[in-house]
This record gives C-alpha cells, sequence and structure tokens, in this order.
C-alpha cells in the first residue's frame, strides 16, 4: 500500500512490525526492513503514524 503526502508516496508493505516516532520523523520496519520517513510538520507525521496503525489490522 501506499500513503501520498504533499505528492510524494511512501510505499509501506504490510505488515510493519514496529513503529518508532521522534518530533516530526516516523520509523517503521515492515516486511521490506526499515524506513524511515521525516516530514515537515508534526501533525503529518502523526496522520501517517494513525494511517499506519489502522491499516496494519
Amino acid at each position: 500500500m501506499s500513503y501520498t503526502v504533499n505528492g510524494h508516496e511512501i510505499t509501506v508493505n504490510f505488515p510493519v512490525d514496529s513503529i518508532s516516532v521522534n518530533k516530526s520523523s516516523i520509523a517503521f520496519t515492515d516486511s521490506a526492513g526499515k524506513n524511515k520517513q521525516t516530514f515537515t510538520k508534526r501533525t503529518e507525521a502523526l496522520k501517517f503514524m494513525k494511517w499506519l496503525l489502522n491499516s496494519n489490522k
């Protein structure tokens, strides 16, 4: 699945094993390995984290 923010697409290979949040960065481990995404706003990072959690079911 993919998530689009500000015209950029973030590809996530579910299932997600772990998620770590640090200010405006989200690090996660999915079936393809470790990934880190940095957002310009903390609110964007939190929206992405919520999407990860809800889509991981």
